[in-house]
């Protein structure tokens, strides 16, 4: 199997985003939720438009895993200066989004992503790097702790109107 390049995401990607966001958020979360708050989520998050405000943010960086021919194998966004009361630090990011598709799950795709992302953080100074995980969500929880990170809260999720539980987990930079 031909391996994924990463790439840095472009506003022209926001379609593109807009559909593998919500393609690979339901391949991940779809059977554990109601279609409908289902729905309400994907609408508001994954929109063209949110997008390309997102992609366009200087705060902001979106990495992209292809494959030659362009297929999506996954992404990463990374957020300057977001803070959670959790997490302790002088000038943190946030890792936001973190998606591999099911067929290159396990298979280093998520390491480059997650060592693209980590450096993006020191590119800009930051000392923490945290992220929220849906409490149910075990593979990621074991994957980010692999990945030198630790629980520190909890925070509320919405999808739709279910309010969920996510871990809040950080690592020192």
């Amino acid at each position: 199997m031909t391996l994924p390049v990463i790439r840095r995401a472009t506003a022209g990607d926001a379609a593109l985003l807009a559909r593998v966001g919500a393609d690979l958020f339901t391949s991940a979360f779809g059977p554990l939720n109601d279609p409908n708050d289902l729905r309400l989520y994907l609408a508001q998050a994954f929109s063209p438009a949110k997008q390309e405000a997102e992609l366009v943010d200087a705060n902001r960086t979106t990495w992209i895993a292809e494959l030659p021919e362009g297929a999506t194998a996954g992404y990463a966004m990374v957020i300057r200066g977001a803070a959670s009361p959790a997490v302790v630090a002088n000038h943190p990011a946030e890792l936001q989004r973190f998606y591999v598709a099911p067929s290159f799950q396990g298979r280093g795709l998520a390491q480059e992503l997650m060592t693209a992302c980590v450096e993006q953080a020191h590119e800009w100074g930051c000392d923490a790097l945290w992220l929220g995980v849906w409490e149910r969500n075990p593979r990621a929880i074991a994957f980010y702790e692999k990945s030198g990170f630790r629980k520190v809260g909890r925070q509320f999720f919405m999808v739709g109107s279910d309010r969920q539980h996510d871990y809040v987990m950080t690592r020192t930079l």
